[in-house]
């Protein structure tokens, strides 16, 4: 079976989703809507990521910060409100989750991350 056809049957019967564990709970991650991704990029888009692609840039993050958590928080609950909990978490826990949230979009994270920095600076462009 072809992977495009295995996406859409997981989709169908709902097994489209990925467990991660954080501070000793499992969360589940379902796959993300537009909405969902762009509160998590807000977030991550804070975060002086640097690399050539997201796996190498994550491997560099020295500590889990506080937009690191909203982000997952988006990813597994549609808001920041479980960035808290998050907190219990190790940071390898954390950096799991992270990369796991980033296999969930089809897009590179960085694309999107430099897109919103792009239209941020086009909606209020600093004086020179």
């Amino acid at each position: 079976m072809n992977q495009a056809a295995k996406t859409v049957s997981d989709a169908l019967l709902g097994l489209d989703f990925k467990n991660v564990e954080i501070g000793g709970i499992v969360y589940t991650i379902k796959p993300p809507t537009i909405k969902v991704i762009c509160r998590a990029i807000h977030h991550f888009s804070n975060i002086g990521m640097t690399g050539d692609n997201v796996m190498e840039a994550i491997k560099e993050l020295p500590e889990a910060t506080e937009d690191m958590l909203k982000g997952i928080s988006c990813f597994i609950c549609g808001s920041e409100e479980l960035a808290e909990n998050l907190e219990n978490g190790t940071f390898e826990e954390v950096r799991n989750a992270l990369e796991l949230c980033f296999s969930m979009m089809d897009i590179s994270a960085f694309q999107c991350v430099s897109s919103m920095r792009n239209v941020s600076m086009l909606a209020a462009r600093p004086k020179q």
